[in-house]
Formats: C-alpha cells, sequence, structure tokens
C-alpha cells in the first residue's frame, strides 16, 4: 500500500465507523486493500475452466444485463426470486455495487472487485443473512472464509467492535461469526460461480450443490 492507499484506507474507516451504511467507503477501503488479494484470486481463476469463463465473458450483475422484472416473476424460493426480493424488500439497486472502481488500474482486478461485490448480495439470501449491521458483518465472515481478503478482515474486527461489542452481541461474537468463518471455508469457491445461470433453481438446492450452510442467526 502507497501513503495515499493508507490515508484513504483510514478516512474510510473513520466515515464507516460513524455510519455503517456508507458502502461507498467500505469500496474505497476494499480497492485499497485488497489489489494484492484479487491479484492472487485471478491467477487461480485463470488455472480453471470456470474462471477462464468469467474473465472471458465478464458478467456483471446490473440493470443492464440482468431482467430484474424478470427474477421478480419467478418464486421467492428460487436464487433469482430470492436475489431480487432481498434488493426489493431492502430497498437495494443491483447497480450500487456494480460501481466503477476508482483505485484499481489492472482491468481483469478490477472486474473481479466489482463481481466480488456484485454476488455478495447473492451470498445474503444464501447464508441467510439480513442487512442490519451485524448480519452485514457475518457475511463478511462468511466472506473472509472464502476469500481471506484484507477489507473482510477489517470489517470483522472494526464490525466486531461497533456491533458486537459496544452492541452487547456476545453469543453473534463468541458462536456466530465462527460458525460463519466456518461455513465460508467450508463451502465451494464461489467466486467463478456464473449464477446468472442458475437463477430459476431452488436456493436450497444452490446451497447442496455448493456446500453453502444458512447462518443459525
Amino acid at each position: 500500500m502507497t501513503p495515499r492507499d493508507i490515508a484513504l484506507t483510514l478516512n474510510a474507516i473513520q466515515i464507516a465507523m460513524r455510519d455503517s451504511t456508507r458502502v461507498d467507503q467500505v469500496h474505497v477501503v476494499e480497492e485499497t486493500t485488497c489489489r494484492g488479494a484479487f491479484a492472487r484470486l485471478l491467477e487461480q481463476l485463470k488455472d480453471t475452466p470456470e474462471g477462464k469463463e468469467l474473465i472471458e465473458l465478464r458478467p456483471e450483475l446490473n440493470k443492464d444485463q440482468v431482467d430484474l422484472d424478470a427474477l421478480r416473476r419467478l418464486p421467492r424460493h428460487t436464487l433469482g426470486g430470492a436475489y431480487v426480493a432481498h434488493l426489493d424488500d431492502n430497498g437495494l439497486s443491483a447497480d450500487t455495487q456494480a460501481v466503477l472502481t476508482k483505485y484499481v488500474p489492472d482491468p481483469d482486478i478490477a472486474y473481479l472487485v466489482r463481481r466480488f461485490r456484485q454476488t455478495h448480495d447473492v451470498w445474503h439470501p444464501l447464508v441467510a443473512l439480513g442487512v442490519t449491521p451485524h448480519e452485514e458483518v457475518l457475511v463478511h465472515a462468511f466472506s473472509y472464509g472464502q476469500l481471506h481478503l484484507p477489507l473482510s478482515a477489517l470489517v470483522l474486527f472494526f464490525g466486531g467492535l461497533k456491533h458486537g461489542v459496544l452492541e452487547r452481541r456476545w453469543n453473534m461474537l463468541r458462536h456466530t461469526m465462527i460458525e460463519t468463518y466456518r461455513a465460508g471455508r467450508r463451502a465451494k469457491s464461489l467466486m467463478a460461480v456464473h449464477w446468472e445461470s442458475l437463477w430459476e433453481v431452488p436456493v436450497e438446492e444452490v446451497r447442496r450443490r455448493y456446500d453453502i450452510a444458512p447462518v443459525p442467526v
């Protein structure tokens, strides 16, 4: 990390600690701290057929490439129905996570950063977690089990302090965070999954296919 990266990271953490809804500041931390991790992930993906296809096709979970109205017509127990219900029920937009990167010059790594952001909202219904601040921390526990990104480590530390210690969520700190991290470790690698081909598949079937255990909150 450069001195500029460090300054940007510290400023973003300070803002996000005051307001946990500042997704834009989470994006800053992600871009300044995770370039190396995503570069290593890129090399791993290039060694698999699914990963190569992902890098070549570069699908995006945004309103230009995903017909959200079609997903709204799917039953809520399907992956597509559960994904769009997660967005609609919580007042979210797919494009929030599809914003272009500002601090990642390499186009392949920048794509992986965006893809990780976008699939974050697919992982939510798969692990059965909502969007309250402490649940967002738990999603990052699952993410850390999957990818060991510095961003997730920082969310677990600072989010654990704010939404665990200060909110006195002792069961979350002692048990649920650990269980969710282990669930991420046990699940198959998810970054190369072409979620767009699974919209009509029941969520339970997707969980079985990728060994994903929902979180008992």
